[in-house]
């Protein structure tokens, strides 16, 4: 009988918190449906019927935590439904600003892992779509407005671009200056036809531009792209 009684009162305890942890989501089934056994065994107590009493907390106990599941899911639900949003509404906004073209690798990124979101989401995995919506805000994290300077260089005809180390570094959007031609030659050493003669580039072959001073580059060079020359970092 001891026993029962201790166990009784464990169980109303536990009841008891119940409202505390619920939050938004206390009024739902499995918790109505355990304060209504709670109330059944408190009655059943009062009126000396252990047993019943016992039995009616179990299933009180039993129902607060099919609650308490049922709200840390649908806490996870809202978390991961706010996330998405904020992914999609960002998503969004990098279209409008041409990030597929300026950002691809980024935008990909975003796009997948969005998809995934929304997949997951549908499946009821709210653990899985947040973190899928996270990836999402981080890779468009460095969208902006402005244009990227580009990360990849096409070398062209010589005929007609006179595209050498010398005047792609000279290039604006490269690092305006013809003296930083090594930084290119040191960066592509090992893809060219001759990895000793920083004068032999092949038409088509493609350039990798290292950033040299913390600026943002990504994508290939586009002529026709109007890119904000590049500047290096002042001397201190």
């Amino acid at each position: 009988m001891k026993k029962s009684i201790l166990f009784l009162a464990a169980a109303f305890c536990l009841a008891g918190l119940i409202p505390l942890a619920a939050a938004t989501y206390d009024n739902n089934e499995y918790q109505r449906k355990s304060r209504a056994y709670s109330d059944l065994a408190v009655k059943a107590y009062d009126e000396g019927d252990y047993d019943a009493a016992v039995t009616y907390a179990n299933e009180a106990e039993k129902n607060a935590d099919l609650s308490a599941a049922f709200i840390e899911k649908m806490l996870a639900r809202a978390d991961a439904e706010t996330l998405l949003l904020k992914a999609h509404t960002r998503f969004t906004w990098a279209t409008e600003k041409n990030a597929e073209k300026n950002y691809p690798a980024a935008f990909a990124t975003a796009a997948a892992a969005i998809e995934s979101g929304d997949g997951l989401f549908a499946a009821e995995d709210y653990p899985g779509a947040k973190a899928q919506a996270e990836i999402a805000l981080g890779a468009l994290a460095d969208v902006r407005d402005v244009v990227p300077l580009p990360s990849r260089y096409k070398v062209g005809p010589w005929e007609s671009t006179r595209d050498c180390l010398w005047n792609i570094a000279k290039n604006p959007a490269i690092y305006g200056d013809p003296f930083m031609w090594k930084k290119l030659y040191d960066a592509n050493r090992k893809s060219l036809t001759r990895p000793s003669d920083p004068d032999l580039l092949e038409p088509g072959m493609i350039l990798s531009i290292p950033s040299i001073a913390g600026e943002l580059r990504e994508g290939d060079y586009d002529p026709s792209m109007k890119y904000e020359p590049f500047k290096k970092a002042p001397k201190k």
